[in-house]
């Protein structure tokens, strides 16, 4: 019935395509056609397999002429999903094959709409994924007008398209043993390369004339490129098309005449690149890939070969970002292809690792830069720097060896700081195609790189002269990529200290550079703050707590007074990291770490944490904060601390929790409550006002995660009552020692439902059973249904399995159905204290305006930011009323009885259809024909 309206839905909307001077709103467009594009949908795969969409599609390319061009974009575009059902194509190639030639053949004209090119290219890309696609393009000589638009002007959306069509159109036919047709396309697309006359040295001999070949010949080497990369799953095995390129054109020798002859870097670039990829794929054609296959380094040799006489011809045109381009294309080709198959080369001698060759091409700037700059270092530094760079050296092969002194003669005659900027920049992209191996050996280069801007590193020439200190833009802008890059490294790959012993001391590097340094910038405290965090969290072994007290000065030493001052820093980016910073610091303090207890508590680090969280003006920072203090509670030394700085903190983090207005604040601190509820002793009046501000959470804030932390809460809140109880390691005990009595008693049934009895009055006394059942009973997000429900049924199994509910009664004057619950949980629409926290805060500005007039000194931004900070800690914090006040609790049968006699796993199942279906075709094709502007009694801000 469904699929019946939905196809009426669809009519209705080619019947509005075809009324004259319709524009199709491009949203709407976009929607649908991404809606349909999903066939893994049962309800598009149906719409979509019948005929009834392809004989609209039909019907409407009769008469293309007379839409507005937005109207025949959008049919395009359909035309090339149904268009991929090859018996739909062929229909419609039956009734309206006059047409689609008429589109084709105005596909390369100038004036033809750029989207409606791409429309009419998505359709011949569909066309390329089946047989009759294949022979009607070749057949009607269409692929020509396709692939010729890469001669003309047009989009980059256009050319990628062209790209792609080109790619699928070849391996179709390789699929498809249309050998000929196969060798014509190939002919065609390199006839430009082919034309050019390389025995005559003087045939590109201006600019001009570059260009102009360019233009030529640089689409052609992307279409070959783009075809040879497209089908990893192809190319490993023999193919037509490399035997095509290989043997019947000789690509790889045009290609080296052409490289010879051609000025412009990014064409050279792609030249390389390519053939890179011919001698890669030339491997396969005579050794297919089969699982199994194993490969040995002469099945590289020519690869290998290339890639040298590659390096060394691009040395000779003085470009050394070149050489690293390069280099880094050919480890990211390498790797794909080494990844996709899982190829191993059977030896494992320094000559088999090729991808590490590359590598190592890759970082000679970074040893360039290294060997140029330890002369100005300590002599012990300099023999660890000597002593790496002669092992990289010694790791590599001859040829590798030789190519790395010559790239390092050039870079030598060269602006170093330049080169090495242009390639740790290329590094961003790099750090995401290596291996573990690989990033041990990046990883050491360039932390002697970032260690040279340790300032502590010239103590055997005494302190560094005012000039070293003023560092230039440029070499700043280094660092922070470096710094960048590393903590890329210690995050994502396994660097190991028996591997990369630096990674020991780069946590003392950096602290120093943070210290020592001036005028960092942002961006390269916060990554240097984000590896010290790495640091701390991955490579503090727990025996280095030996060495803690016994050596002061050391960065771990020192730590926490390098946190506080990044704490006050002006941008909120460094401030948050450093937060992150202690966050970590403080949990490793617990059990891991603990002589670090001493350095936040001496530095206050906790209070003033928990000053931020309560003052900052950033979200982000005050989330970070609140984790602090979270994380701080474990830890004795660390909370009772802070209680003495903010006698009023629990009461802060339940004001928080109730008027904050960011989502986000109100969710950590709902879960800096829940630890402190887990970890500490509270006072029965705070449990019961925390009991009664959590209830209001979780059934009334307007963010659901606020919710869902909530009812976290209520989760601990139950397992607290259990084990108070007796309950252990989810069953009762035979014996257990009750407080009450204080003798060891024996749990038998009646014992246990007794003491689970009182379990379920104290939960519906405090309105845990409350916030269960009208959670479950009214309308509210999917997630916190889903957690309420197993909540609730993770309780109800307890009570059924020692058969509670068989004995559980109703009392006089307990709600008996959810109506009446409902009824009696009042909500508030006006918070009293709300006037006054407004009116404290306008008396708290006063005061600081007050400050500025009267201020005379230097000093003015530094009380002002410390009198600012201090407002958490003046100002008396009001009671704060829950949102939501329970009248009547919730009762033990109420909620018994709710449980066994209603299905909240199909009205969860409901929930989520529905937010399905206001996401499907027919609620989208509703917004497409304004369904609801007909309706009156619509409301036009309902937006689901």
């Amino acid at each position: 019935m469904e699929s019946v309206r939905t196809q009426n839905k669809v009519k209705l909307l080619f019947e509005k395509l075809s009324q004259p001077n319709y524009v199709m709103n491009s949203y709407y467009a976009d929607s649908f056609i991404n809606k349909i594009s999903n066939t893994s949908d049962p309800e598009i795969s149906n719409l979509i397999g019948i005929s009834f969409l392809r004989d609209l599609v039909t019907d409407a390319l009769q008469n293309t002429n007379t839409y507005h061009n937005t109207v025949n974009v959008f049919l395009g575009r359909i035309l090339a999903i149904v268009a991929k059902k090859e018996q739909h194509f062929n229909k419609i190639l039956e009734k309206r094959e006059e047409k689609l030639l008429e589109c084709f053949n105005n596909i390369d004209s100038d004036t033809l709409n750029p989207s409606l090119k791409v429309a009419y290219l998505e359709v011949a890309i569909a066309l390329a994924t089946h047989n009759s696609g294949i022979s009607w393009i070749l057949k009607t000589e269409l692929w020509k007008k396709i692939l010729s638009l890469y001669e003309k002007t047009n989009t980059i959306f256009v050319v990628r398209l062209v790209y792609k069509f080109a790619s699928e159109f070849l391996w179709k036919m390789e699929d498809l043993d249309y050998e000929n047709s196969l060798n014509a396309v190939i002919s065609y697309i390199t006839k430009p390369i082919l034309d050019l006359d390389f025995s005559n040295r003087v045939y590109i001999h201006t600019a001009e004339k570059e260009d102009e070949y360019c233009k030529k010949f640089e689409p052609v080497l992307q279409i070959l490129f783009n075809t040879l990369q497209a089908k990893n799953e192809r190319a490993h095995q023999k193919n037509r098309i490399m035997s095509i390129l290989l043997k019947d054109i000789c690509l790889h020798t045009h290609l080296y005449a052409l490289a010879d002859r051609i000025r412009k870097e990014h064409v050279v670039l792609l030249i390389m690149k390519l053939l890179f990829s011919v001698y890669l794929l030339k491997v396969f054609q005579t050794k297919p890939y089969f699982p199994g296959v194993t490969y040995v380094i002469e099945d590289f040799i020519e690869l290998t070969a290339l890639y040298f006489n590659a390096i060394h011809y691009l040395i000779k045109r003085r470009n050394v970002v070149l050489v690293v381009d390069f280099c880094n294309i050919c480890n990211t080709i390498w790797r794909a292809y080494t990844n996709y198959f899982n190829i191993e080369l059977t030896n494992d001698e320094k000559n088999g690792k090729l991808q590490n060759q590359m590598l190592f091409i890759y970082v000679v700037p970074l040893l360039v830069y290294i060997n140029k700059s330890n002369k100005r270092s300590s002599s012990t530094k300099n023999e660890w720097i000597n002593e790496f760079i002669t092992t990289f050296v010694h790791s590599s092969c001859e040829h590798t060896a030789r190519a790395a002194y010559a790239l390092r003669d050039l870079i030598m005659e060269q602006d170093t700081l330049h080169v090495i900027l242009q390639s740790v920049k290329r590094l961003t992209s790099y750090r995401d195609h290596l291996n573990d191996t690989q990033a041990n050996l990046l990883f050491k280069a360039l932390f002697f790189v970032v260690s040279e801007y340790d300032p502590t590193d010239y103590s055997e020439f005494g302190n560094m002269e005012v000039e070293d200190l003023e560092v230039c833009e440029q070499k700043v802008l280094v660092m922070t990529y470096i710094m960048d890059t590393i903590l890329t490294l210690v995050k994502h790959y396994n660097i190991k200290w028996f591997a990369s012993l630096e990674v020991i001391c780069l946590n003392s590097v950096v602290h120093n550079i943070l210290t020592k340094r001036p005028n960092l910038t942002c961006k390269f405290v916060v990554a240097a703050l984000g590896v010290m965090t790495v640091t701390v969290k991955k490579f503090l072994p727990p025996n280095l707590s030996l060495l803690m007290d016994s050596q002061p000065g050391s960065a771990m030493h020192e730590i926490g007074r390098l946190i506080f001052v990044k704490m006050h820093d002006m941008h909120w980016e460094i401030r948050d990291s450093s937060l992150e910073l202690l966050h970590v610091c403080t949990e490793i303090s617990y059990i891991k770490f603990t002589p670090i207890q001493k350095q936040i508590t001496e530095n206050k680090l906790i209070p003033v944490a928990a000053t931020i969280a309560f003052n900052d003006h950033e979200p982000y920072v005050q989330v970070s904060a609140l984790k602090c203090v979270g994380a701080a509670c474990r830890v004795t030394p660390m909370w009772e601390q802070l209680k003495e700085e903010h006698p009023n903190l629990l009461e802060q983090l339940v004001a928080m929790l109730c008027n904050n207005q960011e989502g986000i604040v109100r969710k950590e601190a709902c879960n800096v409550l829940s630890e402190v509820y887990q970890n500490t002793k509270l006072s029965s009046s705070f449990k019961r006002t925390l009991y009664e501000h959590m209830a209001s959470s979780a059934m009334s804030d307007f963010h659901w995660e606020v919710q869902m932390s909530a009812l976290k809460f209520w989760k601990i809140v139950i397992q607290s009552f259990l084990t108070d109880q007796g309950w252990l390691d989810g069953t009762f005990p035979p014996m257990t020692f009750a407080r009450e009595s204080r003798k060891i008693i024996t749990l038998n049934d009646v014992e246990i439902r007794k003491r689970l009895l009182r379990v379920l009055d104290d939960l519906a006394s405090i309105g845990c059973l409350t916030v269960l059942l009208k959670l479950l009973h009214e309308d509210t997000e999917v997630e916190v249904l889903e957690a309420a429900l197993s909540i609730a049924e993770e309780l109800q199994a307890i009570l059924h399995q020692y058969k509670v509910p068989e004995i559980v009664v109703l009392a006089d004057g307990e709600p008996k159905s959810m109506a009446e619950l409902v009824f009696h949980v009042k909500e508030d629409e006006h918070f009293e204290n709300g006037e006054d926290i407004s009116e404290g805060s306008t008396t708290q500005s006063d005061n600081v305006i007050e400050g500025i007039i009267k201020a005379d000194d230097m000093n003015l931004l530094a009380s002002i930011y410390q009198e600012r900070m201090s407002l958490g800690n003046s100002k008396e914090v009001n009671d704060v009323s829950p949102k939501v006040k329970l009248v009547k609790a919730a009762s033990p049968y109420l909620f018994v009885h709710y449980m066994d006699f209603n299905d909240c796993k199909n009205v969860i199942k409901q929930k989520k259809e529905w937010k399905e279906g206001i996401r499907s075709v027919s609620s989208l094709l509703d917004d497409v024909l304004g369904m609801y502007e007909s309706n009156e009694e619509a409301n036009s801000l309902d937006c689901y």
